[in-house]
């Protein structure tokens, strides 16, 4: 397994001192802040790249609920995954993102895939019933900005499937489902969206983990 690092920069624009006092750079082994301060991570892995492509477990909980046990259990960074297919999806949709109803049923047939749909909105009232993918992804960084804990994106593989193996199609550059070309497309897209030109500040980093 290798773990490549495509940014290396927490976006952070409020004052110097305050959370998240990005952007972050690496010395060595350590992370350091705007003011040079090391930062340690305790983190935990949130699932995103699977079939449907958006993070798991919000039919049990909501995210505000999932992100408050985080913080109670010390966490302060989580590993956001997701699949370059998303990206390729949304390219193939004239720019725009599927709704998570769509995603849903796709992944998992109509009748599943709509129960769960609608046990994500009954555990997440505040999702509106055509929310995108994306659009639960920026709610989950939201809510950890909320909390002070950053968000490390993730691109966990390229078809949105359950990952990994050496033989899954993604293992390395050139591979069946790893389209050079797709992948830089995809990161550079996810790093514009968590960019603070076009959202508030999200602490964010961008990697490729195959």
């Amino acid at each position: 397994m290798t773990n490549l690092a495509i940014l290396s920069c927490l976006f952070g624009l409020s004052t110097a001192a305050s959370w998240p006092n990005g952007p972050f750079t690496t010395s060595g082994s350590s992370i350091l802040d705007a003011s040079g301060n090391s930062i340690k991570y305790a983190g935990a892995n949130w699932p995103g790249a699977a079939d449907v492509m958006i993070p798991e477990g919000l039919q049990y909980q909501s995210v505000a609920s999932i992100v408050a046990k985080l913080t109670e259990a010390g966490v302060n960074v989580i590993r956001l995954t997701y699949a370059i297919e998303l990206i390729d999806q949304i390219y193939e949709n004239d720019g725009v993102d599927v709704p998570i109803s769509t995603a849903f049923v796709e992944a998992l047939g109509e009748a599943n895939g709509t129960a769960v749909f609608k046990e994500v909105l009954a555990a997440n009232p505040s999702f509106s019933a055509n929310i995108t993918r994306l659009e639960v992804f920026d709610a989950i960084a939201e809510e950890c900005a909320a909390h002070e804990i950053y968000v490390h994106l993730d691109n966990h593989i390229s078809t949105g499937t359950w990952c990994c193996s050496t033989d899954d199609g993604n293992a390395w550059w050139g591979d069946e489902d790893f389209s050079i070309a797709n992948w830089t497309r995809g990161i550079s897209y996810m790093a514009d969206h968590v960019s603070p030109t076009t959202h508030p500040p999200i602490p964010s980093a961008v990697d490729h983990h195959n």
